[in-house]
């Protein structure tokens, strides 16, 4: 699951052995689960926002030649859905630390979503080290653009003055 300019962007891709039905129902239930996992309303990704495309985004990570031939490969977007403080919580919850410690640490969602521009990303892939059996590589991105000086500005003056102005 990606965002980018903080869209929800899921990618997926499922064996040749899985008919074109049973990747469609695996599609729903990862969609549902991962919906609920990210607090994030990815469930709302159906047919109609679903796309199989066959010349570009190949699947990541270890995959045997034979099989990428036959991969079926679906991409769902959100283009009305923002990415918002709800999803990063269970994103931080992912992380070793949970987000209290490490770099993690530095990550606060008032500063993330006062960011001019915004991304977060949890990329999964299969990693087949030679003679050794597959696991799952996850990998968690967030890329933030911010204005310095709006983001030194003090928050809670302007907003205490707004509000004790009279009407």
């Amino acid at each position: 699951m990606s965002s980018t300019e903080s869209r929800p962007i899921l990618k997926s891709s499922y064996d040749t052995n899985t008919p074109c039905h049973r990747a469609d129902q695996k599609w729903l239930t990862l969609t549902n689960a991962l919906s609920g996992l990210f607090c994030a309303s990815l469930n709302f990704i159906d047919s109609t926002r679903t796309t199989r495309p066959v010349m570009s985004f190949r699947p990541e990570g270890d995959h045997p030649n034979t099989t990428m031939a036959n991969m079926h490969l679906l991409h769902g977007v959100l283009p009305r859905e923002v990415v918002c403080t709800e999803n990063l919580t269970p994103f931080l919850k992912l992380l070793p630390c949970k987000g209290k410690a490490g770099v993690s640490s530095l990550l606060d969602g008032h500063k993330l979503f006062d960011a001019s521009w915004q991304s977060m990303a949890i990329d999964v892939k299969p990693v087949c080290p030679a003679g050794e059996e597959c696991v799952l590589q996850i990998e968690q991105t967030i890329d933030m653009v911010l204005d310095i000086e709006r983001s030194k500005r003090p928050r809670g003056k302007n907003r205490t003055s707004v509000l004790r102005t009279p009407f």
